[in-house]
C-alpha cells in the first residue's frame, strides 16, 4: 500500500545543544516517508553546521539570514510543505519513534478528524522527564468541536504544537500563522480550526517537550512572557466569535446564554457581548474585550432596545460596569489582589482586636462589680453591732501581738 507524505516542519533558533536530537527523533520514526523542512532563523551559533553534518536527503534546511521571529519563520517553512501531512515540532523536543506511524493511522481509520494530537512527557535540560503541571494541562481528551471551544475560550490553550498532526489541505484552508502574537500563535491557530473542524487527541504520551530552568525558550515562565501572553490572549479573545457560525456558538454557548430562547443575529451579538465581559483567564474582573463590544450595541438602535427590553441593560447599569478596573493587565489583578488579602487579614486582625477589647472590658466590668460586692460586705461588716462590741478586744490582741 502506498505511503502517504508526511511533511514536518522544524523551525530554528540558536538550539545547537539540542537540534541533532530533535532532527534524529524526527528521521528515526518508524513512519520514514518524510520531507523535513528545517528553517534557521539566523542563528548565532553553530546550528547550521550541525544540521548540514547529518546526511539525509529527506532534509531541506532554509537560512534566513536575520532573526525574524518563530511565526514570520513557521509561515515560511509552511509554503514548502509537499506532503500530504503536516507535523511541526521544535528544536529542543523530541518524538517517540512511533508518533507519526500511530497518528498518521488513527487519521485514516477516523475521516471525521483532520487533526490529531497526543499526550506528552515534559523533560529537562538532561532529557530528564520531570512532574510537571503543563503535562497534566496537556492531557485532555475532548472529542466533540463544542468542548474544544469552550475550553479554549474560558481556560486557553491546552493543545502542544509539537505533538499536532493535520491533513496539508487543513493548513492551507486556515492559512498562516497570525505574526503578532508570539507566544500564543499555535493557540491562536488552534482556535481557528475548531471553529470549522472537530479535533482529536490520542492518549499516548508520544512526545517530549523540554522546558528550561533559564529564560532560553520562548514558553519559559518571565514577567515580559506572562504579560504578553495576557495582552495575546485579551486579543485572541476579542476576535473569538469572528467566523463563528450561529449553529455552532449556540451548540458550544447555549448553556451560558442569558437568554435561553435567543435566537436573531442582533440577540446572538448581546449574548456574545456578555461572554465576552466574563474574566479573562484566572482574572476577577470584567474584561474590557466585552465593554468594548457593549459600546458597540449601545451605538445601534436594534441592540440598544433588544439590551434594555431583554436584558435589562440599560445605560445607567451600564456605566455601572464601566466603574470596574478594566484596564489592567494580570500583573495589576495581582497586585489589586494581593493588596485586598491584605486589606481582609488587617480586617480580621482589627475585628480580633475589639473581640479581645470588648471581652476586657467585660472583665475589668466584671472586676469592679465584685469590688464593689467585696466593700459593700465589709462595710456592712463595719456597721455591725457585733463588730463594734468586739472592737476592745482587737485592741487588747493587737497590744499582745506587740
Amino acid at each position: 500500500m502506498k505511503k502517504d507524505l508526511v511533511s514536518v516542519l522544524m523551525v530554528n533558533y540558536n538550539h545547537a545543544d539540542t537540534i541533532e536530537k530533535s532532527i534524529r527523533s524526527v528521521l528515526e520514526q518508524t513512519y520514514s516517508k518524510l520531507q523535513l523542512i528545517i528553517v534557521d532563523d539566523g542563528s548565532t551559533d553553530n546550528s547550521v553546521e550541525i544540521i548540514n553534518s547529518i546526511g539525509d536527503s529527506r532534509i531541506e534546511l532554509y537560512e534566513e539570514k536575520e532573526n525574524k521571529q518563530i511565526c514570520a519563520v513557521t509561515n515560511i517553512g509552511m509554503k514548502k510543505v509537499r506532503g500530504e501531512y503536516f507535523a511541526r515540532i521544535d528544536s529542543d523536543d523530541l518524538w517517540e519513534k512511533n508518533k507519526l506511524e500511530i497518528q498518521v493511522e488513527y487519521l485514516k481509520e477516523h475521516p471525521e478528524h483532520k487533526i490529531c494530537f497526543t499526550h506528552v512527557s515534559i523533560i529537562d535540560e538532561n532529557d530528564q522527564v520531570v512532574d510537571s503541571d503543563l503535562e497534566k494541562l496537556y492531557a485532555v481528551d475532548y472529542e466533540r468541536q463544542e468542548e474544544w471551544l469552550e475550553t479554549f475560550f474560558f481556560l486557553g490553550n491546552c493543545l502542544p504544537m509539537t505533538s499536532v498532526l493535520m491533513t496539508t489541505k487543513i493548513m492551507v484552508e486556515i492559512g498562516d500563522f497570525n505574526i503578532a502574537y508570539r507566544q500564543l500563535h499555535d493557540f491562536d491557530y488552534w482556535i481557528r480550526i475548531a471553529k470549522r473542524y472537530p479535533m482529536a487527541v490520542i492518549p499516548e504520551k508520544l512526545v517530549r517537550i523540554r522546558r528550561y530552568e533559564s529564560e532560553t525558550n520562548n514558553s519559559n515562565i518571565s514577567e515580559k512572557n506572562m504579560t504578553r501572553t495576557y495582552n495575546e490572549y485579551v486579543d485572541i479573545r476579542k476576535h473569538f466569535f469572528d467566523e463563528m457560525s450561529d449553529v455552532v456558538f449556540k451548540k458550544t454557548f447555549g448553556k451560558y446564554l442569558k437568554n435561553s430562547n435567543a435566537e436573531s443575529r442582533e440577540e446572538l451579538e448581546c449574548e456574545q457581548a456578555f461572554l465576552l465581559c466574563s474574566p479573562v483567564g484566572q482574572g476577577r474582573t470584567i474584561s474590557n474585550v466585552g465593554i468594548e463590544y457593549l459600546i458597540n450595541l449601545l451605538q445601534d438602535k436594534i441592540t440598544a432596545d433588544i439590551l434594555e427590553s431583554k436584558y435589562e441593560l440599560n445605560i445607567k447599569k451600564f456605566y455601572e460596569l464601566t466603574g470596574e478596573h478594566l484596564y489592567n493587565d494580570w500583573k495589576v489583578q495581582e497586585t489589586i489582589q494581593n493588596i485586598k488579602k491584605k486589606e481582609e487579614v488587617f480586617e480580621n486582625e482589627i475585628r480580633r482586636n475589639e473581640q479581645q477589647k470588648l471581652m476586657l472590658k467585660k472583665d475589668i466590668a466584671d472586676r469592679d462589680n465584685k469590688i464593689k460586692e467585696l466593700e459593700a460586705i465589709i462595710e456592712d461588716y463595719e456597721n455591725s453591732t457585733s463588730w463594734k462590741l468586739t472592737k476592745p478586744l482587737r485592741k487588747i490582741g493587737t497590744i499582745v501581738k506587740k
